[in-house]
């Protein structure tokens, strides 16, 4: 694996007691504070280049293993994520046992790794956002109360993942296309095929899109069109449900 350039730090105003080296000493501010936001500015070069490949595989843990990791196993996913990426690089590995060996670092950097939950949830929000309106044409000629049931429909109906989904001439899909629909592929080569994206950087680990991942587009679809935040874990387990049914009926189709 390539070892990111060097991050350099933010600022370097605190010191461990542990550790006198500026590359193992995060950068302005108490270690594991709450009310710091944490960002790779905020760590020395070699701390910030383990925090940042450690925050990159919880990215893709998120996006093709577990969409929601509990927060109860905040600290052994993000250790874990951390650990499992060094491993192919040599030259970082005497700085996680110093890391280990500092609980209040290593709970700062864990911190920051386990960020990446709701930031690449986040970041697919925001792409939904701008793709969704204009990916299921609505027509401009319903009032209000028409749109307001057409929507009330393709939640219920949970046509928002079928592909051929007609709603000019009337409320029609197709029934042999779920998690077929044009926007599935639209936000995952945006997300994840961009110039930065995961796959672009680790392409052996999107090979294959697993339930997990078009479970989340499908969540943060259904979200743009109406929902309550309140019901995202059970909607996402809603699909994931649906996809796993499918898996199991329809064996063929699923690959």
């Amino acid at each position: 694996m390539e070892v990111e350039e060097e991050v350099q730090p933010h600022c370097a105003k605190s010191k461990s007691s542990s550790f006198k080296s500026r590359s193992l000493t995060p950068a302005g501010s108490e270690l594991g504070g709450r009310n710091v936001k944490l960002t790779l500015q905020s760590f020395a070069s070699k701390v910030g280049i383990l925090a940042s490949l450690g925050h990159r595989a919880l990215r893709i843990h998120v996006a093709m293993v577990n969409t929601f990791p509990s927060s109860l196993t905040k600290y052994e996913e993000s250790w874990s994520s951390l650990v499992d990426t060094v491993e192919d690089v040599k030259s970082l590995k005497a700085d996680l046992d110093k890391i280990k060996g500092n609980p209040e670092l290593k709970e700062c950097i864990l911190n920051y790794i386990w960020s990446a939950c709701t930031q690449i949830r986040g970041e697919l929000v925001f792409k939904a956002h701008q793709k969704v309106p204009g990916s299921y044409s609505i027509p401009d000629s319903m009032n209000p109360q028409q749109v307001s049931e057409t929507i009330q429909w393709m939640i219920k109906s949970c046509t928002v993942i079928y592909g051929g989904l007609n709603l000019v001439v009337a409320k029609t899909f197709d029934k042999k296309a779920p998690f077929s629909n044009p926007i599935f592929k639209d936000l995952f080569m945006s997300q994840w095929f961009s110039t930065k994206g995961e796959a672009v950087r680790h392409p052996d680990a999107f090979k294959h899109i697993p339930n997990t991942t078009l479970a989340l587009i499908a969540l943060v679809v259904e979200s743009q069109v109406k929902f309550s935040e309140i019901q995202f874990r059970t909607r996402y387990q809603f699909y994931l449900n649906k996809l796993e049914h499918m898996q199991k009926k329809c064996p063929n189709w699923m690959k």
